[in-house]
């Protein structure tokens, strides 16, 4: 049965309640993780005072940083309202807008509303990273790809409507936001022209205007990051330092790099998607019942293509500039293909009896959009009146009764704006929360070649762990531990190589260890603050 003509409040019901089925299932979060990427930076733009002494915060100001335009677009909005409320507010936009792109790809594809919406809350909510390399295009909390996401994905929409110069400039935006996935999926598009093309489908001028569009788009982005590696001088390591390849895909990331780190339950779960995807894709096109087939083969092929090209330069031949393009990350759209065939072979083949009632509940445009308004008033008036478990899926209200929580509030409000802290790998949030500049963590990353060895140099002179072959999810506790092992003796030192003020642990030092005064405590943490040095370590 073939959908009828989609009532805007009807599409927008189901993108909200898409939305809160996500966050009772996965929570919302803020100020951690990969928001240590770009939240430090944003403060330290608004006020430049706070983090002036952080390394980290310091090397994304001095020059065009990946994060730039991102932050630039939070610090507009910042200026009228919270932080923490411009980042919810883009959160949410752009969760629907790429909920609304999933939508509209579905209806294109399949024609059918039903498979659109199932299609929205599947990719989204049930299959969260069904991908090679651990990446999606929601998360929890807001990060640049999200909204690198949206824009291509809305460009894509374009390409299939025949607009090629809509398509360009929204991948050329969404390489201002996130590099990887525009000239992903600028490379995508451009790769399936040039088959036209090949093909005699289609004349050279499409492909011309799209590269030309896109080029002139991702120029602002694209220019000052090549520039930078072009013209900057060759970083100058410690002896002994590992090559970028190792720093980056081996030991930081091998999750999103390498094949063979990829969890067996990634590779179990994308294999089914696919196989389902195929055998939906056959079924629709006997049924005609399918559109765009062509642009879907070859879709999946050019990320097939992709994929082995990174699995060949990962791990058979180590090709590091091949390997940092991150190839694997097209899973990400092959996914969502898939889930939108297998959604329209569903509503396909499912009988009229069972497909009409839910027709029927999307008819219902506004009884159904008051509904999913009244659930969301309930989660949010939950939230606000301290309901334990709505409070329970939001981040910030989990972290703010802990131990580390209290550390951070004395750190903010009782030390010195400049001062520094050295702290447990692990912990992703300090810089935001506690407004204090730190001598490295492990999430935090500068993909800059002249930077990227300063971190490890520092992240392992602080916690010196015997280097693995691999990294894994355990080796953030590896590092935890070696920092909790740290002497007195040495932690001075540390604070004359990397001048830090205060060190936070949850282990006690020595009881003789004059340098070291207790400035407070909460929980199992301690906070040292560290004498001056005025002389070699004790």
């Amino acid at each position: 049965m073939q959908s009828k003509i989609q009532n805007p409040k009807s599409k927008i019901s189901i993108l909200l309640a898409a939305l809160l089925l996500y966050v009772l299932r996965f929570g919302y979060d803020y100020g951690l993780s990969d928001q240590d990427e770009f939240l430090p930076y944003l403060l330290h733009r608004l006020d430049a005072s706070v983090l002036a002494q952080d390394w980290f915060v310091a090397g994304q100001a001095t020059v065009f940083s990946i994060r730039a335009y991102f932050v630039t677009m939070l610090q507009v909005l910042a200026q009228v309202m919270p932080i923490w409320l411009a980042v919810l507010g883009v959160y949410v936009a752009v969760w629907l807008a790429t909920a609304g792109a999933v939508y509209a790809l579905g209806q294109h594809i399949t024609d059918n509303r039903l498979a659109a919406a199932g299609a929205v809350v599947i990719a989204l909510v049930l299959t969260p990273q069904w991908t090679l390399g651990g990446n999606d295009l929601v998360h929890s909390m807001l990060v640049p790809s999200m909204l690198g996401w949206a824009l291509g994905l809305w460009g894509l929409v374009f390409f299939l409507r025949r607009q090629t110069v809509r398509a360009a400039l929204l991948a050329g935006l969404a390489t201002w936001i996130q590099a990887l996935i525009g000239l992903q999926l600028a490379g995508l598009l451009g790769m399936i022209l040039l088959w036209r093309l090949a093909r005699g489908e289609a004349p050279l001028r499409p492909l011309l205007v799209f590269a030309g569009v896109y080029g002139l788009a991702a120029l602002p982005a694209l220019g000052p990051l090549v520039y930078q590696q072009l013209a900057g001088a060759a970083p100058v390591a410690a002896e002994g330092t590992p090559s970028l390849f190792y720093i980056l895909a081996q030991f930081r990331a091998p999750h999103h790099y390498l094949f063979f780190s990829f969890p067996p339950r990634s590779l179990v779960r994308f294999g089914m998607l696919v196989v389902l995807g195929v055998i939906g894709f056959v079924l629709l096109a006997r049924r005609r019942r399918l559109h765009h087939r062509v642009f879907l083969i070859r879709s999946m092929t050019c990320i097939a293509g992709l994929c082995l090209v990174a699995f060949v330069c990962t791990e058979i031949v180590p090709v590091p500039f091949v390997a940092f393009l991150q190839f694997f990350k097209t899973t990400v759209l092959a996914k969502l293909l898939a889930v939108i065939v297998i959604c329209g072979a569903a509503v396909a083949w499912l009988p009229d009896a069972l497909t009409r009632p839910f027709e029927r509940l999307m008819d219902l445009s506004a009884w159904g959009l008051g509904a999913v308004l009244l659930l969301w008033a309930l989660m949010i008036g939950s939230i606000g009146l301290g309901v334990d478990a709505a409070r329970a899926k939001i981040g910030p209200f989990v972290h703010e009764g802990t131990a580390i929580a209290q550390v951070e509030r004395w750190a903010k409000t009782e030390t010195p704006r400049e001062a520094v802290f050295a702290v447990p790998p692990s912990w992703s949030g300090f810089r935001s929360r506690a407004q204090r500049a730190i001598v490295v963590n492990f999430k935090a990353f500068p993909y800059r070649d002249s930077l990227n060895a300063v971190w490890f140099e520092r992240l392992t002179t602080l916690a010196p762990i015997t280097l693995p072959d691999q990294g894994s999810p355990a080796l953030s506790d590896s590092l935890d531990a070696a920092f909790m092992r740290q002497p007195a003796p040495g932690l001075r030192r540390l604070a004359g190589q990397y001048p830090f003020d205060y060190v936070a642990r949850n282990r006690p030092l020595p009881p003789a260890s004059p340098a070291f005064e207790t400035a407070f405590t909460a929980g199992d943490w301690i906070v040292y603050k560290i004498d001056p040095i005025t002389g070699p370590a004790e």
